[in-house]
């Protein structure tokens, strides 16, 4: 039997022959180019697609991935590991309405659903119950989802095998109608601090960039961005913009830290919380709930699970907005 080994030290037979050894027949050995180890924010992000092979491969109904911090991959992981399972995503993104939802789900029975960016509709009490009914297998040992409206043009009901994905920034909090969503589906923070983004960014600047600026160009371009770390949110989305107006700065023979500074005081600004205008809030409301229900009895429920506010304030600022008096409209929330 062949000694294995032999593969490797050139010792191979041929008809029961030693092979001549020769200088010419002898393979340069290949340099080991050593793997930088994972940064941490890799480490996350490994884990966090392992979070999502599971609900690829049907082992997990649903995720939900948040984090306030934008630009470290909670989208662009979803998409790139669905892909690499063979599964392609109904992706819903933006303003999404519980009608518009209920017929993705509806068109889509098996499908890997996606909600990116869909933060508002986590306040919608309709949308939230469309989600628990599609995450959660009832008594009967199936998911079945219900929608009325006189909108609808399909069945009211149907039953739901596919798994969902959502990432959202923050999670809301003291809504009992989300809580319920989450305790239906596997959970992922995804987080990092600043110096955990730099550490990931020196990795990838040691690869320059596409084949226009060297690995050590890259790098002062990184050292650049970490001395506003103190007092900006970095994010790795600065990064590739940085490195084209490096290109673009040679090119023009211009200063390119000046144009990567003013992307980072714009870009990279860490914005402080606002306190929430509650009345511009139930004023969004009340206009969703119109644009979701022609029932006004299903109408002022909706806006009550979603404000709190009274049926009278209901009736009074749709009044105001019927004559269209928006600033009259705030008014009288203060007295609601």
């Amino acid at each position: 039997m062949m000694n294995l080994l032999s593969l490797f030290t050139g010792g191979w037979k041929k008809n029961g022959a030693a092979a001549p050894a020769s200088a010419s027949s002898t393979v340069p050995a290949v340099p080991v180019v050593p793997q930088r180890p994972a940064t941490s924010l890799e480490e996350r992000q490994q884990l966090y697609s392992q979070y999502v092979r599971l609900v690829a491969r049907g082992m997990a109904n649903g995720l939900c991935v948040y984090g306030s911090r934008g630009g470290l991959g909670k989208t662009r992981v979803v998409l790139q590991t669905l892909e690499a399972e063979g599964v392609e995503p109904v992706i819903l993104t933006g303003h999404c309405t519980p009608l518009a939802m209920y017929m993705a789900l509806y068109e889509h029975p098996e499908a890997v659903v996606f909600l990116d960016d869909c933060d508002a509709m986590f306040r919608n009490l309709p949308a939230l119950g469309i989600l628990r009914s599609a995450l959660w297998e009832g008594d009967k040992g199936h998911r079945l989802v219900n929608y009325n409206s006189s909108q609808l043009k399909v069945p009211s009901s149907f039953r739901f095998e596919g798994r969902i994905v959502f990432a959202i920034n923050t999670l809301p909090r003291q809504n009992h109608a989300f809580a319920a969503v989450l305790s239906r589906v596997d959970q992922f923070e995804l987080s990092a601090s600043n110096e955990e983004v730099l550490d990931l960014m020196r990795k990838l600047a040691a690869q320059g960039f596409e084949g226009q600026l060297t690995a050590d160009e890259c790098q002062e371009v990184v050292s650049f961005i970490s001395e506003f770390s103190a007092t900006r949110e970095l994010s790795l989305r600065l990064l590739d913009p940085s490195f084209r107006k490096v290109i673009y700065a040679r090119e023009a023979d211009t200063d390119w830290r000046q144009l990567v500074a003013s992307q980072l005081h714009e870009i990279g600004r860490t914005v402080a919380p606002q306190v929430s205008d509650s009345r511009s809030y139930d004023i969004d409301c009340l206009r969703q709930v119109v644009r979701d229900y022609d029932d006004v009895g299903d109408q002022e429920a909706a806006f009550h699970a979603l404000t709190r506010r009274s049926r009278a304030t209901f009736f009074r600022l749709k009044k105001l907005l019927g004559d269209g008096k928006p600033a009259n409209a705030q008014a009288a929330m203060a007295t609601g």
